[in-house]
């Protein structure tokens, strides 16, 4: 007979299930038809239990932001992490990885997306969540470019700063057009293209 759950167990479960609900209705059905009762239909659960678990739609879109950022971090920076890259190397693994990733997550990249959209417009409460998640990446390109230029694997007068957004805007601008048009945009090519332009826009 398989224990029975803790009562943290049961928590974590529940919020787990509002959040993939709340990614869902978000990804299929769009921001204005994400109510509380629409994703409590989709999760299965009891009404109140938004309220319970994130206290608002705001904390539970915090929340949803939060849990892509985790993924982001489980998945990819752990597998690079392990092979402890670094300079140009981890780089390159890096957009290799996210872009490879993509046509397996692309709910996940889209909701990303439309939050940033919102968070500009209709949503600017939730401005400093996605203004933190975007400085993860952005610390984390930052800090392989430097060393890179103390490696000798990046050119010397790159500002680390400047071109870690850089990086960041060609995936995201790639991940864009692709969840836009899936069909007409290769993703393949991009990639590819992708690493050969970083390689030569990077390397001494």
């Amino acid at each position: 007979m398989a224990p029975q759950a803790t009562q943290e167990e049961r928590t974590e479960a529940s919020r787990r299930r509002i959040i993939e609900a709340a990614l869902k209705v978000l990804a299929e059905e769009g921001y204005r038809n994400m109510t509380v009762a629409r994703i409590q239909e989709v999760a299965g659960l009891s009404r109140g239990l938004v309220g319970y678990h994130f206290g608002s739609k705001q904390g539970l879109l915090e929340a949803l932001i939060d849990s892509i950022r985790q993924d982001y971090a489980d998945e990819v920076v752990k597998e690079l992490d392990a092979g402890d890259p670094a300079g140009l190397d981890a780089i390159l693994e890096m957009i290799d990885s996210y872009l490879t990733r993509l046509g397996g997550r692309p709910n996940r990249n889209t909701v990303l997306l439309v939050l940033m959209v919102e968070s500009i417009s209709e949503l600017p409460e939730l401005r400093t969540a996605v203004q933190s998640l975007n400085a993860v990446l952005r610390r984390r390109f930052g800090g392989w470019l430097t060393r890179g230029v103390e490696d000798g694997t990046v050119r010397p007068d790159v500002d680390p700063a400047v071109e870690a957004g850089l990086l960041q805007g060609l995936i995201r601008g790639i991940t864009l057009q692709w969840l836009v048009d899936p069909d007409g945009f290769d993703l393949v090519a991009a990639r590819r293209g992708a690493l050969a332009m970083v390689r030569r826009s990077l390397a001494p």
